[in-house]
């Protein structure tokens, strides 16, 4: 049985979805303390999946600072009798997210397949509290291979150890596999948008679809992400209803929106896309949520878009943090650090060659 790679711990609202990929056709659960948190589909446990998830309440991993994978690898499935063999258990040391300052986070967008780089520059800006991965972590979603790459470089840098956020990016919307990439990767009920609490951090993951207009001859009328993108409006109007449980949170110290295509940043055609609505998510953003800063990727580049900067296209009024670069033929790769502290926000651009690239104050 491949145990390679570590399970990956994604934080979604208030609960953490601890998923793993397996090579071979298995069982799984996950067990904190006493109670055990099974990857079942309606009381029948799931072996028919290459990635396992099991969902655990925030508060009791937190709780515990440990949890236990148990996996059985599954022989023949039959209806009566099936083969399975003896448990196996991997437990691993779980550190949440503190509540005190400072709180450093890792944002890795845009790998497209590239493990070893982006591994690299994260381990160049140093010890992390959790891991941003921000959309486009596959090239494409036409294999699983593909898909994997998510857990190859989680296993690395958060080790099974840290929280992970996910953002969905659109590059992960091309394939075979993208209409089931929902089953890949957390989710809010299969939902690629959501809220998080890690400490005293909120966030909201948005999650724009593709690039283009939906008629674009590339997508050859695969996808429907207007009415997609619509049904987020009403998503954040209903987050901004229930502030007081949400980013207005008496813990809550810093902001986050995260979203892999940075919607509040000038395009050029054809990407100039859905400017009335994505003004209206800006819009709303602004002027209820207030947010520390925005986190993107997609625009292979480093940059710190600030209200007013000839970028900025709707007066956006914070901060959009674009963090990722990668060239061609993976010969370069780029992320950001983020710290969060009670003097300042700090974002550090560190890159695969150990360097340190950019560091300022938001």
């Amino acid at each position: 049985m491949n145990t390679i790679l570590t399970p990956a711990v994604f934080a979604v609202k208030q609960e953490y979805h601890i998923m793993m990929y397996v090579s071979e056709p298995s069982l799984m659960w996950v067990q904190v303390g006493d109670k055990k948190y099974y990857d079942e589909a309606n009381g029948i446990l799931r072996s028919n999946t290459q990635v396992h998830r099991a969902i655990v309440p925030m508060e009791e991993l937190n709780a515990a600072g440990a949890y236990t994978v148990c996996l059985r690898k599954v022989i023949e499935r039959k209806p009566y009798y099936p083969e399975i063999e003896e448990t196996q258990e991997y437990t691993y040391e779980f550190c949440p997210v503190p509540l005190e300052e400072p709180v450093r986070a890792y944002h890795i967008a845009d790998t497209h397949n590239w493990v070893e780089g982006p591994v690299a520059a994260a381990k160049a800006y140093g010890d992390i509290d959790f891991l941003i991965f921000n959309g486009d972590i596959p090239d494409h979603s036409g294999c699983i291979e593909n898909c994997v790459t998510i857990y190859e470089i989680a296993s690395k840098v958060a080790e099974g150890r840290i929280p992970i956020v996910f953002a969905r990016g659109n590059h992960d919307m091309r394939g075979l596999l993208a209409e089931r990439f929902c089953e890949l990767t957390p989710t809010d009920n299969g939902k690629s948008y959501y809220t998080f609490r890690l400490g005293n951090i909120w966030g909201m993951i948005l999650d724009c679809g593709e690039d283009k207009v939906d008629e674009n001859g590339e997508y050859g009328g695969t996808i429907c992400c207007h009415a997609f993108r619509e049904r987020q409006t009403a998503f954040i109007q209903g987050v901004i209803a229930r502030a007081k449980e949400e980013y207005s949170a008496d813990d809550v110290k810093y902001r986050m929106v995260i979203a892999h295509h940075p919607f509040t940043v000038k395009q050029r055609a054809p990407f100039d896309i859905e400017e009335e609505l994505y003004g209206e998510w800006a819009s709303l953003i602004a002027k209820n949520i207030r947010p520390t800063l925005m986190l993107s990727g997609h625009m292979h580049y480093l940059d710190i878009v600030r209200p007013g900067n000839e970028k900025d296209l709707y007066g956006q009024q914070f901060p959009v943090v674009v963090g990722s670069d990668i060239k061609a033929n993976h010969e370069y790769y780029a992320g950001a650090g983020l710290m969060f502290d009670e003097a300042d926000t700090v974002v550090t651009f560190t890159d695969c060659l150990g360097e340190t690239v950019r560091e300022e104050k938001l």
